[in-house]
């Protein structure tokens, strides 16, 4: 048991030195040698409350030339209204494509292959971004700028989760998405989040999109598949961490997404699950025996757990810098409820994350956005069910 704690108090040690790691010049201002024609291609289901504000930042970029497709179930469909307020002021920058109820596919697949029939020759850069994170004005350029350098094929980022209420059910989701966010950025372990993505048009004609998504519930990973195949690089910039505000209604609500997304990794990147799952167990079960070693009062256990602890705090300090340094002292502000409870969260995250992640081992169907899926494979999904339109 000694031998076992120390190593995870040494893994803990560890992760609070890359996040410091982490924090080591962000917030440096970016310039472009160019600017590229950009297009970003957007798919919407539904007017979500988070929807206003990500119009309001995507039309304020500091980037001179770039339009935006957007792509929606049907004509009726809420998020129809505010874009056509945004395009009567922008005409020649907004695009809208109804795409029609999807058939054996996610929802949002049918909207993006849908959407990324329009883009044109005159496009040089397509950007995927999903439509409820809140982007900084430089969010294009600092996609685009790795692009310009030569440094990868793709660009992409990490979701930095906001609490925007006070129910313990998403400080807890905010804690478990964390532990992912400051992982090393190595090529082999990053993925192409559909909530900022980047790519030169000419490498999103050689992944042929619009037949390497038929079929499949998840955009971004069947796209972190198809790149790796082609061999191109995927690179994903400490500073791309759009904001993304969430909310809860309880831990119902923590365990769809949670077990939603496990499914999908174990689906569509079954090594990376299962690192993800050796990561997670380990974690928990360090914390699971320094909980049970304190209460049969072995002091080695007493000694863990505080060890634990104190090393919860570094992080959580660590993840205040790069608050602080990504979005000022609003940014700080932004977090500080969740960053001043989050050491006391982190076995609870553990936890949570490793069960999850077992669950996940046996799930083979979701609910997400109304429909109800059935996952067999990256590309056999099957509609169960679909919820009426309200």
């Amino acid at each position: 048991m000694t031998a076992f704690l120390l190593t995870w108090l040494a893994t803990q040690a560890a992760t609070v030195v890359l996040v410091w790691i982490f924090t080591i010049g962000l917030g440096r201002p970016i310039e472009l040698s160019a600017t590229p024609r950009v297009v970003v291609v957007v798919a919407v289901k539904g007017h979500h409350p988070e929807f206003d504000r990500f119009l309001e930042h995507l039309f304020a970029q500091d980037y001179p030339s770039y339009r935006v497709i957007f792509a929606v179930e049907s004509a009726d469909d809420p998020a129809v209204r505010p874009i056509e307020a945004w395009r009567a002021k922008l005409p020649d920058r907004i695009s809208l494509v109804v795409a029609g109820l999807a058939r054996d596919e996610g929802q949002k697949v049918t909207n993006l292959r849908a959407a990324i029939r329009q883009v044109k020759p005159s496009d040089e850069i397509v950007v995927l971004a999903d439509a409820d994170i809140r982007p900084l004005p430089d969010w294009l350029k600092r996609l685009v700028a790795p692009l310009l350098r030569k440094e990868t094929d793709i660009v992409s980022g990490f979701a930095w989760l906001v609490v925007d209420d006070r129910n313990l059910s998403t400080f807890v989701m905010a804690s478990m998405a964390a532990t992912l966010v400051t992982i090393p950025r190595l090529p082999f372990l990053n993925t192409a989040w559909g909530g900022s993505t980047a790519m030169w048009r000419e490498t999103f004609e050689a992944l042929d999109l619009d037949n390497t998504w038929r079929g499949s519930l998840c955009d971004d990973m069947h796209l972190t598949i198809a790149a790796q195949r082609a061999g191109f690089r995927i690179a994903a910039p400490r500073e791309m961490l759009p904001r993304l505000f969430v909310t809860t209604r309880g831990f119902a609500d923590v365990a769809a997404d949670g077990l939603r997304w496990l499914m999908l990794f174990r689906v569509y990147l079954p090594v990376t699950f299962f690192l993800v799952l050796l990561g997670f167990t380990f974690a928990a079960a360090g914390w699971i025996a320094a909980l049970l070693g304190t209460v049969a009062l072995e002091p080695v256990a007493i000694a863990a757990l505080v060890g634990g602890f104190a090393l919860a705090i570094l992080r959580s300090a660590g993840r205040a810098v790069i608050a602080f340094r990504l979005w000022g002292r609003e940014g700080l502000a932004e977090n500080r409820a969740f960053l001043l409870r989050d050491p006391f969260l982190t076995p609870a995250a553990a936890g949570l994350n490793a069960a999850y992640c077992w669950i996940a081992l046996f799930k083979r169907r979701t609910t997400w956005a109304g429909i109800t899926y059935e996952v067999r494979g990256p590309a056999q999904v099957r509609i169960v069910s679909r919820q009426p339109a309200m």
